[in-house]
């Protein structure tokens, strides 16, 4: 079986999220170290908004650590499938494999195939195009919930259609994970279908 990678990675997601916080707490901090010997002097708007600012880098920074703590003890699932880039009108065995679904309470499996459409509009002396990013295919595969914290491991059979439902489409398997505590991550695996 060939192992699917998830794409964009969790971890990629978490450096952004991380990134951009540190970013916006070191100029909050930067902003209130700047500010705070010169309070009395500035307008109670100001500093109104400086707080607000700050406790929005405390919120952030309260996120990155619940965000890291969570894919901590989350992973992402497997997905492997029996063959490399099958045609279209093909079936292929895909397995799933969660090793700690004890946080999740359902999971669902989609194969979704992603196109682009175009409207263009013209309007006076102008023209405008519009493209829209949309799913032009699903179809759910599998969907489960977990009994007890036993790790899952599932084969089911997928069909793919016989032709593609629009050109250019950008075929995946998508696994959509309920968690406990609320909330849905959907995990993208790429998926090359030949011609």
């Amino acid at each position: 079986m060939i192992r699917l990678a998830r794409k964009p990675s969790l971890w990629m997601n978490f450096f952004g999220r991380l990134i951009f916080t540190i970013v916006w707490a070191v100029g909050c901090a930067v902003a209130s170290f700047w500010v705070w010997p010169h309070r009395f002097g500035m307008p109670t708007l100001s500093l109104i908004i400086l707080g607000l600012f700050d406790l929005i880098a405390i919120g952030l920074v309260w996120d990155v650590i619940i965000r890291f703590s969570r894919m901590r003890q989350q992973h992402e699932p497997v997905v492997e499938i029996d063959r490399d880039s099958p045609a279209y009108g093909d079936s292929v065995q895909v397995r799933i494999v969660e090793e700690h679904p004890e946080s999740i309470t359902e999971m669902g499996v989609k194969l979704v195939g992603e196109c682009d459409s175009r409207a263009v509009r013209e309007f006076t002396e102008h023209r405008e195009t519009v493209i829209t990013h949309m799913r032009c295919y699903e179809e759910e595969l599998l969907r489960l919930k977990p009994a007890s914290g036993e790790p899952i491991n599932r084969v089911v059979q997928m069909h793919l259609p016989k032709s593609p439902p629009a050109d250019d489409v950008a075929w995946k398997i998508i696994i959509d994970s309920h968690l406990k505590q609320g909330g849905v991550i959907e995990h993208p695996f790429p998926l090359r279908v030949s011609g």
